[in-house]
């Protein structure tokens, strides 16, 4: 029954309409008491109760008692009402600030082409600084732990025994064969990373003009950060459309009162498993064919020698995308579908297992060993499948043909593709923090009347609303951006290899701005 506010016996009748709201009955007593009623009614079938429409206070007889003891504390009536009070006030919030919350998404687009800009001018001394100030810590690192090991006297160094004496290891400094294994290996470290620093420099210079065509690419063709937003759209109708689906399978089985469940028999669990699978099977050929679009509209715009002449190029790599390649989409993301779905059922049985032996550590290293394997294979067939997407909007193969070109591409261009994985991974990841950042604290001084020092009095829920469209926005480019730049890259090579001859994308537009003139042509007619 609903709440009453009155100590009750078994039978129902009142023993005492007045009991004190602070009074406590022990649960060894056949006697139940709301300590606080609130107008209500009983929801059929739900063995619940609601707060009655339009109720807004605490009923008659319970106020009275939380007035009438000094042991009632009036932040009670408050903590009632307080739901209520908190989302009508998030809500007068956010309707004050809805303008800026709008304009968010584009502010954060506007800075992230700010960002991308900002690379193509200063990427390259940038990169440089990243790299050497990460080479310095693992250096000064390295020498810490030397010192500390007692590799090397301190007073031999300039400036060493002040840097040594500053860091303090904590615990793990009073362990000498500790200090001299983490000594070790930040040596080995620096070596490798040394190695790889002389390797990757004379290739960076490649990977910023590959990033700065990307931001070209992204700047002439803007209507590719509109596909993210029907790629989300295309997500949230297939979940919708599997929960609706999953809810007329779940509830086909048979009713079990003593449990309170639906009991599923053979074939409706694997219909279940099956309807499951293509809900993994459709959200992976939702992002391929979002792929297969960025990179044939990307590869279009780079390969055009006038780009001027170009009609939407995402609209036609949609059509071709949606004629041609839809195989090549559905026959990618089948296999990854099929590695996430064992990924399920093995994450499925390593529960099952944990459930019968809570702390076996074998169980927690099985466990630990396969979902590292398995991810490590699906993060594999994912940039294979890239690099084949790519391969198929490029040359229009299928996937098995994309795929082997792609990979002995990728093996032929090895050190070129590892410089640009591991400088467009840095800007990435800075990228999308930066924007957020920058979006959110830009809204937060609009919210706040431009005022640098009232900054930190901005509201937060509001606030926080702008900064996860930022991130948003943010990730949504960065992808974008991705894709370009991989797309890119792969033009690029197979340019250099096939020996074509044809220069990147912005002296091609040079020169389709200036022909020659009727004058050149004509003498350079006569000379041949």
């Amino acid at each position: 029954s609903c709440c009453t506010g009155e100590l009750t016996g078994k039978g129902g009748q009142v023993i005492n309409s007045n009991v004190p709201a602070t009074k406590t009955v022990s649960q060894n007593q056949p006697y139940a008491f709301c300590f606080l009623t609130y107008s209500s009614s009983p929801m059929s079938g739900f063995n619940r109760c609601v707060p009655s429409t339009g109720s807004g206070s605490v009923s008659s007889t319970s106020s009275s008692n939380l007035t009438a003891s000094s042991e009632s504390p009036s932040y009670i009536v408050a903590a009632i009402n307080t739901p209520s009070q908190t989302f009508a006030y998030l809500s007068d919030q956010v309707q004050e600030q809805k303008w800026i919350i709008v304009a968010a998404g584009g502010i954060a687009l506007v800075i992230a082409f700010v960002y991308a800009f900002f690379l193509k001018i200063f990427g390259a001394p940038i990169s440089y600084i990243i790299l050497l100030a990460t080479w310095l810590l693992l250096a000064a690192a390295v020498l810490v732990l030397a010192i500390k090991a007692h590799f090397i006297n301190a007073n031999t160094i300039p400036g060493s025994a002040a840097l040594a004496s500053s860091v303090s290891l904590g615990p793990a400094q009073a362990n000498q064969g500790m200090t001299i294994a983490a000594a070790a290996v930040a040596g080995v470290a620096l070596v490798a990373y040394t190695l790889i620093l002389l390797v990757m420099l004379p290739r960076i210079s490649t990977a910023i003009k590959v990033i700065g065509i990307a931001t070209e690419c992204l700047a002439e063709v803007p209507s590719m950060l509109l596909l993210p937003v029907f790629q989300w759209a295309a997500t949230v109708a297939l979940f919708v459309w599997w929960i609706f689906v999953f809810l007329y399978l779940a509830s086909s089985g048979t009713w079990e009162a003593s449990q309170h469940q639906f009991v599923w028999n053979t074939t409706l669990q694997r219909m279940i498993i099956y309807h499951f699978f293509g809900l993994l099977w459709g959200r992976t050929f939702i992002l391929a064919c979002g792929n297969l679009i960025i990179a044939g509209a990307t590869a279009e715009w780079f390969l055009a020698f006038d780009k001027r002449t170009l009609v939407l190029p995402l609209l036609s790599s949609t059509k071709r995308t949606m004629i041609y390649h839809g195989g090549t989409a559905a026959f990618g993301s089948l296999i990854i579908a099929i590695v996430q779905f064992i990924r399920w059922v093995f994450r499925y049985y390593v529960y099952k297992l944990k459930k019968m032996n809570p702390n076996n550590p074998l169980v927690k290293i099985f466990a630990c060993c396969g979902e590292c394997c398995l991810s490590c294979l699906e993060r594999f067939l994912n940039f294979l499948n890239k690099n084949a997407y790519i391969q198929t909007a490029i040359r229009g193969t299928n996937f098995l043909v994309s795929a082997k070109a792609a990979f002995m591409l990728i093996l032929r261009n090895c050190l070129r593709i590892g410089t640009l994985n591991v400088m467009t991974t840095i800007f990435i990841a800075i990228g999308r923090l930066f924007i957020a950042i920058a979006s959110t604290f830009l809204c937060a001084l609009i919210m706040v009347g431009g005022n640098f020092n009232d900054v930190t009095s901005a509201p937060v829920f509001p606030t926080a609303i702008v900064g996860l469209i930022s991130f948003s926005v943010a990730s949504a480019f960065m992808d974008v951006w991705d894709m370009c730049i991989d797309t890119i890259f792969q033009c690029y090579c197979m340019d250099i290899e096939l020996d074509t001859g044809k220069t990147p994308g912005s002296m091609k537009q040079v020169i389709a701005d200036h022909p020659p003139s009727e004058d050149d042509v004509k003498t350079l007619s006569n000379q041949i």
